[in-house]
């Protein structure tokens, strides 16, 4: 009875950080002390965290690294394709130092140096040419109505890439083991806010030079001032010796009976195509669809079309117009670690979010 009394008495007593690091240090283990006052080894613990006024909050020491950032920015201006591992590799290799790929992989994110797909441009790509072609469009953008024409492949038997699935588990999805036939979508939009997309048409034949022959002669032009047309040189666009044996005008003069004047884009610059920027929609939504056949194929397509028409497309044209001066301007912008700094010098705001209640 008299332990049971010594019991109760001392479980109400509660003890001081300064008093368990002392008991500590003569000996005295946590879970002894905890069986002494009749809690658990976790109450002491917790007593030890309360009682002390200013906690110490444990910080990782800032690193510099030396001249290891600077070695990695030389490493992926000579190939943005390094892999973390190779990285690694070469700085133990400059540096006479081993170096973990955990920890190129922290200089990276310190750095705002990210990993992320890649926009391929094509080699005998001419930048200048291609800067010239857009400083040409510019002001005559701000005036006259604007056509953008190019070509698409598709197939009805591809599948979205994307799905969801248990964390540890695939994404199994079934498709056909063949891509199926092939399809051509032939596609023109115009710089209207109204209605973006012009005339499209989609064929499961060969596209060549009498089959965009036709397709330029049903295009109407947009209002009364002289239309721009924008598109690629491609051999069934002019075909010029082809259109001479038919009797045909040539591609030019065919659209200039029309008030519309043909530009051609610099070659190898599909970036500056506005018409370009709505393939990517237009393959997601024949995949979400899982298109089979024709039909299904050309309804997929309306579907997104009449989607198109709801956005305001002379964007497009203005961001191919400017693609090569916002690439600049990101190229000149020192980045200082606050993202809103950055986006007010190039002109864009970030979206806020909007508060959900």
């Amino acid at each position: 009875m008299k332990k049971v009394k010594i019991y109760n008495m001392t479980k109400k007593i509660r003890l001081t950080s300064q008093q368990i690091i002392q008991l500590k240090k003569s000996g005295t283990s946590q879970k002894k002390m905890a069986d002494i006052f009749g809690v658990i080894p976790k109450t002491i613990t917790e007593w030890k965290k309360q009682n002390n006024p200013t906690p110490q909050e444990r910080k990782r020491k800032l690193k510099g690294y030396g001249d290891i950032p600077e070695l990695l920015k030389s490493c992926i201006s000579k190939n943005i394709e390094t892999k973390q591992w190779e990285m690694a590799e070469y700085v133990s290799k400059e540096t006479g130092q081993s170096i973990s790929q955990q920890t190129i992989s922290r200089i990276l994110r310190k750095h705002k140096i990210t990993y992320k797909k890649l926009t391929y441009h094509y080699t005998q790509l001419d930048e200048e040419k291609a800067k010239a072609f857009n400083e040409e469009i510019k002001p005559l953008l701000e005036t006259n109505p604007f056509i953008a024409i190019d070509e698409c492949s598709f197939y009805p038997n591809l599948n979205p890439r994307f799905g969801y699935s248990l964390k540890g588990e695939r994404a199994v999805s079934k498709k056909p083991g063949h891509k199926g036939k092939h399809y051509t979508l032939l596609f023109a939009i115009g710089n209207l806010k109204e209605k973006g997309v012009i005339h499209w048409k989609l064929t499961d034949k060969r596209v060549n030079w009498k089959v965009f022959y036709d397709f330029l002669e049903e295009i109407k032009p947009i209002g009364n001032k002289r239309n721009y047309l924008i598109m690629d040189n491609a051999k069934i666009h002019t075909a010029p010796d082809k259109r001479k044996e038919a009797g045909v005008p040539n591609v030019e003069e065919q659209m200039l009976k029309k008030n519309i004047e043909i530009r051609f884009i610099t070659r190898y610059a599909p970036m500056i195509n506005p018409a370009e920027l709505c393939f990517n929609f237009l393959r997601q939504g024949t995949e979400r669809s899982r298109s089979r056949n024709y039909e299904e194929m050309k309804s997929a397509i309306e579907k997104v079309i009449e989607l198109l028409n709801t956005k305001d497309l002379s964007e497009y044209f203005r961001h191919c117009v400017e693609y090569f001066d916002k690439k600049e301007k990101k190229d000149k912008i020192p980045y200082n670690g606050k993202s809103n700094d950055k986006w007010k010098q190039i002109g864009l705001l970030p979206r806020k979010r909007k508060n959900i209640k």
